[in-house]
């Protein structure tokens, strides 16, 4: 399934955010005496869970909105619980990929799993900054 131009143009502003927000968190470590090599990589690791993760849902949604009818109560209801599973099987999968790196590979924790946090934030500043420019246009 090819991924539509929303889901394109959505992770593309989250993987620019998030990549921001890691490059501000590596520069606190540099500030701070901190940085390191597996600093870098656990920065790495943590941005591509973060971003893959956002592709991997928008298009678990993308899927699931194509092939249903939203008239159909049993259906809404049936693609609900799909996305409650892919949601179940990605959180899994990324405590096993972090828990594999930080054991593993003995990447630094903090700078694994903040950029975890980044996308979430990016989406609140987009819309901060959609509703501002939408505001700004009314008067």
């Amino acid at each position: 399934m090819k991924p539509q131009k929303a889901v394109v143009q959505e992770t593309r502003r989250i993987a620019v955010g998030t990549a921001i927000l890691t490059a501000v968190m590596l520069l606190a470590f540099l500030a701070a005496g901190k940085m390191s090599g597996l600093v870098l990589l656990g920065a790495l690791i943590g941005y591509a869970l973060a971003v893959g993760n956002f592709f991997i849902m928008a298009m678990d949604v993308q899927r699931l909105t194509d092939s249903i009818d939203p008239a159909d109560d049993g259906a809404v209801k049936t693609a609900k619980a799909k996305m409650r599973l892919s949601y179940n099987r990605r959180m899994l999968a990324m405590v096993l990929l972090l828990g594999a790196s930080i054991y593993f590979l003995n990447v630094n924790w903090i700078a694994t799993v903040a950029p975890l946090v980044f996308p979430p934030i990016v989406i609140k500043a987009w819309q901060f900054v959609k509703n501002r420019k939408s505001k700004g246009s009314e008067g």
